[in-house]
């Protein structure tokens, strides 16, 4: 499933590509993903609006267009594609949107391409004056990239939390983002064992993992994300090189590259979590 760095380097791949641009026209080839989609308004106050901004919440992207904002969510296994021509050249095409070149000198048009074998995307259209006070974002916690203090907000959080801090900083009111891989990558570099009970953890403890969080995420969101076999760039090629640098993530009975000892996993609210039983004790 892609992570916050995997829709942030969408967002801004989107961003590079259809900043400015019209959509002049829409195209669905089915009725529902997750959800139905809202078609008919999208034709109604979507088709002539021009993407004015682009911005990520969570893991989800939206498109300001005019009054509106046009919320996305790729899912598990969803890519957004940018093309020349607007025949679906993928299995799975969901919608084509064709998009007008901001310049009124140029009949320049590309086609967004939203394609997604398993459905669990999500696609909606919401006034944008209000967007942050949909259920979809309205109990979201702090973006880990541009929360200030973000180490004191989870402390105090924290309180009294008897669920393992790898659940806890999973959960979107926690934090947004940062998901199995990411947790781990930093629970592992803050020396904290993914079991360990949130509460129990100080402050010091929380602005340490905080540290790694915002560390893992820019690295990887520098690199492209981490690689998976669904996710893909807007060019339709295999995107993300973070995965050669991970440290404990699916490498389970691997040495661990601080201390030699082999990596191990637990399952952790239906996730498979990774450690090194040496530099993460518990």
């Amino acid at each position: 499933m892609p992570e916050l760095p995997e829709v942030e380097t969408t967002m801004r791949c989107m961003r590079s590509e259809f900043l400015g641009y019209k959509i002049s026209s829409v195209k669905f080839f089915r009725k529902d993903l997750r959800d139905p989609m809202p078609i008919r308004r999208i034709k109604a106050v979507g088709v002539g609006a021009k993407i004015e901004d682009f911005e990520r919440r969570g893991k989800y992207i939206l498109m300001h267009a005019g009054a509106h904002s046009i919320v996305l969510h790729l899912g598990m296994t969803g890519n957004v594609l940018a093309r020349g021509e607007a025949k679906p050249s993928q299995k799975h095409t969901h919608f084509v949107w064709e998009m007008q070149s901001p310049r009124k000198s140029s009949k320049k048009k590309k086609y967004l391409h939203y394609v997604d074998p398993r459905r669990f995307g999500r696609l909606d259209i919401l006034p944008r004056h209000s967007w942050q006070e949909h259920a979809y974002f309205s109990s979201m916690g702090p973006e880990p990239l541009e929360a200030r203090g973000l180490g004191s907000l989870i402390h105090k959080k924290s309180t009294g939390r008897k669920a393992p801090v790898k659940a806890f900083l999973m959960d979107q009111r926690t934090v947004v983002g940062v998901g199995n891989i990411y947790a781990c990558e930093a629970l592992f570099l803050a020396g904290i064992h993914p079991q360990t009970p949130a509460g129990s953890l100080d402050l010091g403890s929380y602005k340490e993992v905080s540290r790694h969080i915002k560390k893992v995420l820019k690295k990887a969101i520098l690199q492209g994300g981490t690689s998976f076999r669904d996710f893909k760039h807007l060019d339709g090629k295999a995107s993300g090189y973070f995965q050669i640098r991970l440290a404990v993530y699916n490498r389970k009975g691997q040495e661990c590259k601080s201390c030699g000892e082999h990596i191990e996993n637990v399952v952790i609210a239906g996730r498979s979590s990774f450690y090194c039983p040496r530099c993460q004790s518990l």
